[in-house]
């Protein structure tokens, strides 16, 4: 029977984080393999990850600790599954000792055929008002990526611009993929997340982690095999804070000219012993493409304030 509502849990292990706290990239594919079995059990086929809503890493999720990722379905379109989905670290309360939530996200699904092309979904009915609150706020919501999507579609290609920028290349090989050897969105999420801790660690000299991951949207999937391509550049600096746009491409090592795949703006910060946010190093934008693409990310901060009260409430131990 189609389920509407998971939740999964999951445990990092110290080796693989020595700075004691999950990177935002794992905890990325964690939200990516919650939702994606909320989406695929509503619809009844598979589905592809295309659109990623705010997140914004309120709590470290530490290692050697049970981690509660909860997804239910919010809305459906005509091939749409729209996913709210909520970090929840049972082990670690707040002052009226209700569980503390690290994140909170909306992700989009597209339930596909066996050839990739958008089939029709069963459409998801509220039953509660709670349930027609979501609702409300997923369709709201929509606007808000649309108002996203658009800003990052008419942002200058990353080559014409002067500031830090870093590039990654690799051969695309995971086992966590969808059916057809399409790699994970989560997965994908966590490459653009590595790819903006090097550009932010270089122009910093300093250890950085995660705040804020806005707007990932999908074009394209990305095969197991496929030679990746991730460029991430600063875009904009604030006191405390470093904006790193990053931009996704793939295609057959073959191909000269790979594919776009995703775009997203990740914000990083580098923190001192007591875990605050410490000064950055300044960037002034040099050139007009560098302004425009300045004015983009803040463009995108903006509408993150915009939706930034997505599902309100805290989440009960």
């Amino acid at each position: 029977m189609p389920r509407s509502s998971i939740a999964l849990q999951f445990r990092a292990e110290a080796y693989d984080h020595p700075d004691g706290s999950v990177d935002a990239g794992t905890v990325m594919t964690w939200i990516d393999k919650t939702a994606y079995a909320a989406a695929a059990s509503w619809s009844g086929a598979d589905v592809v990850a295309s659109y990623v809503g705010n997140m914004h890493f309120s709590h470290p999720v530490p290692v050697e600790t049970r981690v509660i990722v909860q997804a239910r379905v919010v809305h459906t379109g005509r091939t749409s599954v729209h996913v709210q989905t909520r970090v929840v670290l049972p082990e670690s309360k707040d002052a009226d000792g209700r569980s503390l939530v690290s994140t909170e996200c909306v992700m989009v699904y597209v339930a596909v055929d066996a050839g990739g092309t958008p089939v029709p979904v069963r459409r998801w009915e509220p039953s509660t008002e709670e349930d027609r609150e979501h609702e409300r706020m997923a369709m709201a919501r929509q606007s808000i990526r649309r108002e996203m999507e658009e800003a990052l579609v008419e942002a200058p290609f990353l080559g014409e611009m002067t500031a830090e920028t870093v590039v990654l290349r690799f051969i695309a090989s995971t086992r966590e993929v969808y059916p057809g050897e399409k790699v994970q969105g989560g997965v994908v999420m966590r490459w653009i997340d590595e790819a903006a801790d090097v550009c932010a660690s270089r122009w910093s000299g300093l250890p950085v982690v995660a705040v804020f991951a806005g707007g990932v949207r999908f074009y394209q999937p990305v095969r197991v095999g496929d030679l990746v391509e991730l460029e991430a550049q600063l875009v904009h600096t604030s006191a405390r804070s470093m904006h790193v746009s990053v931009r996704a491409r793939a295609g057959d090592r073959r191909e000269r000219e790979p594919r776009l795949i995703a775009h997203g703006l990740s914000v990083m910060v580098s923190t001192g012993p007591d875990g605050r946010a410490v000064p950055v190093r300044q960037w002034r934008a040099a050139t007009e493409q560098d302004r425009v693409l300045e004015r983009r990310a803040l463009e995108l901060v903006g509408l993150r304030n915009k939706a930034a009260h997505e599902w309100a409430g805290r989440t009960q131990a």
